[in-house]
């Protein structure tokens, strides 16, 4: 995998940072694009994805053909992204660890919150559901 650089505001310096197999991208309503590894070698956060003038938001794959996309139609939607880490059979030659990629958004009709939450397995299926624990346990 290829490397990145970060540079760590509180610390004040450059850090390198492996790609991950599955990475996102945001559009804007301008048309411009942030992606999390760019094209000039820099990594950037999740945090850095301006929200107020989102359109689209896509997870993409150099190792696999798949782009899974949410649109962004209404203000109040909130992106979300995080990952979810397993580890299995622990403190073992046996030890595996698997990664899944957790992305959708959040918005609030009144006082009802609607969360979507799409969840790229290791074997790259994609699942929608509101509690991605239940993929993660089952």
């Amino acid at each position: 995998m290829r490397t990145y650089k970060f540079f760590r505001k509180e610390t004040q310096q450059w850090e390198e940072v492996s790609e991950e197999i599955w990475h996102w991208e945001a559009t804007y309503e301008d048309g411009s694009t942030l992606k999390q590894f760019d094209d000039e070698g820099i990594f950037h956060q999740f945090s850095e994805i301006d929200q107020t003038k989102l359109a689209v938001f896509k997870m993409t794959s150099a190792n696999f053909p798949n782009v899974y996309t949410v649109l962004f139609s209404d203000p109040k939607m909130k992106l979300i992204h995080f990952y979810k880490n397993c580890v299995l059979n622990a403190a073992t030659e046996d030890e595996t660890r698997i990664r899944f990629y957790c992305f959708g958004y959040e918005i609030n009709f009144g006082a009802k919150k609607v969360r979507v939450v799409n969840v790229i397995t290791p074997d790259n299926e994609l699942i929608s559901t509101e509690n991605p624990d239940l993929i993660v346990a089952g």
